[in-house]
């Protein structure tokens, strides 16, 4: 009968968990760093080819992986994708994130490991960018399964395996190596007064194969993914060299508290209180009652080396908390271990907080990714797509029909920063990207300009086509510009 709840209760943390990242994913419209990575996929898959972009585009591992889904499901063509296929890959990795604590339960116990897995399933944060083709919720699989792989003995290659995936992930991996190095020398010098000459001996001998596989399978993975299969041998080059020439974009600068404040301090906002503080103490309680383990002060330490790096950096956005948020409820899990050893009034207290936890992040992330999943008031939306862009395509056929020929093209997209236009756009031909408004425009059916190029693009076309505005980004609206004859006719038809 034990085994049996235990069994049931697993099950219901993964159904939780999957219903949360796969109901309705494809509602949402697409943020603009999904669809410049579902462009680049399908790239991928027309060409034949990949060269990694050093510059502007993070690892290949997710556009590697997206398109055997493309493939499966018959999108092979940039005109074919649809939202859900590449949502298909995160979501997935979304919910394998949590059986990662099952790596560790014989080693710590069902309590603890199924409460970190009810949270990870839970968390408003990790639902909510599980649902988002981006490359963070392959990164925290990886990572995550790094961390388990590197505190247990070493075999196969496998912790260099984890690596090198994190590495061909995201540049970022080596925020999570540093945090992890600093937190194993930390446990260290803490157990200075055991660790002997003759235990650093004994350690070389036994780890210096595992460490010396772990960092060459990890250079083979990442540099098989970033060569595309070892047929550019540019890109390994280029992997290092993206360290130092990456060029980030404008405008995402925060303060120094930026992801306390957003994880664990309550906040109001659509009328919805958004917090993690639950999680955070569950955290803070499971460290403080383990801290004799060394295992728990090396997460607790990495979730702190985390944040501190990310803090510093003044980039900053929600999805790059993902990872060490996913150490922060992996630590929370420590909460309820040894718990029936407890006083009755401890007892009924932890599992008071750790009920009021889960059920909260639980109506926070339906929220986050229901009814505010598009919204600016949502703290995790982080400069979200308006949801009336969806209503695009469809008119823009209906358009067609008053068109001459049915055609509207060529069309022209006037300015910078216009995604995830191109992918609402993606159904035309013949379609142009000028930063300035060209001398032709005026012949053009449809026009988008970008707000900087507006009022230059309204002075030009003023006399041949009606301006109609449009939202495409949080705060960020786009014009379009009909030509005449076919608004003309559009009015006619009363639609």
């Amino acid at each position: 009968m034990k085994h049996a709840t235990i069994i049931a209760c697993w099950i219901a943390v993964v159904f939780t968990g999957t219903f949360l990242r796969f109901d309705q994913l494809s509602k949402r419209p697409f943020h603009a760093d999904e669809a410049t990575g579902a462009r680049l996929t399908a790239a991928r898959i027309e060409s034949g080819d990949y060269r990694f972009d050093p510059l502007h585009y993070h690892g290949p591992t997710l556009s590697r992986l997206t398109m055997s889904f493309c493939r499966l499901r018959g999108e092979t063509r940039w005109q074919e994708m649809t939202k859900t296929t590449p949502r298909l890959l995160t979501a997935s990795a979304g919910v394998l994130l949590l059986l990662v604590p099952l790596l560790w339960r014989r080693r710590f116990g069902d309590g603890p490991m199924l409460l970190a897995a009810a949270v990870l399933a839970t968390s408003p944060l990790l639902v909510y960018y599980s649902r988002m083709f981006i490359h963070e919720s392959l990164l925290v699989l990886f990572g995550m399964l790094a961390l388990v792989s590197l505190t247990r003995a070493p075999r196969w290659g496998i912790p260099g395996l984890l690596v090198g995936l994190m590495f061909a992930t995201k540049e970022s991996f080596a925020i999570s190596m540093i945090a992890w190095t600093g937190a194993a020398v930390m446990v260290a010098l803490e157990n200075r007064r055991q660790l002997d000459r003759a235990w650093w001996l004994s350690a070389w001998r036994e780890y210096r194969v595992p460490i010396a596989t772990l960092l060459l399978t990890a250079a083979l993975v990442a540099g098989f993914f970033y060569t595309d299969g070892f047929r550019q041998p540019q890109g390994t080059i280029d992997a290092v060299r993206t360290f130092f020439v990456y060029e980030t974009v404008a405008g995402h600068d925060k303060p120094l508290g930026y992801y306390f404040n957003l994880l664990s301090l309550p906040g109001k906002s659509g009328g919805v209180w958004w917090f993690g503080t639950p999680v955070a103490a569950l955290a803070l309680l499971g460290f403080a009652t383990n801290f004799r383990r060394p295992v728990v002060r090396f997460i607790g330490y990495s979730a702190a080396g985390h944040f501190v790096i990310y803090s510093l950096i003044a980039y900053k956005t929600p999805w790059l908390a993902c990872l060490p948020w996913a150490h922060v409820c992996l630590l929370a899990g420590f909460s309820v271990a040894g718990v029936s050893t407890h006083r009755l009034w401890l007892k009924i207290s932890i599992s008071l907080l750790a009920g009021a936890c889960l059920v909260t992040q639980f109506t926070q992330a339906r929220r986050a990714a229901g009814r505010f999943a598009s919204d600016a008031r949502n703290p995790l939306a982080y400069v979200p797509t308006r949801p009336d862009i969806e209503t695009l395509a469809p008119w823009l056929e209906q358009l067609r029909q008053c068109a001459p020929g049915n055609s509207l093209e060529p069309v022209a997209v006037i300015g910078s920063d216009y995604w995830p236009l191109p992918w609402y756009l993606r159904s035309f031909g013949k379609i142009g990207y000028w930063p300035l408004p060209p001398d032709h425009l005026a012949s053009m059916p449809l026009v988008f300009a970008m707000p900087e190029t507006a009022e230059a693009v309204a002075n030009q076309l003023a006399p041949s086509h009606t301006p109609l505005p449009r939202g495409l980004r949080a705060e960020v609206p786009v014009t379009l510009f009909v030509r005449n004859d076919i608004w003309n006719q559009w009015m006619k038809t009363g639609k």
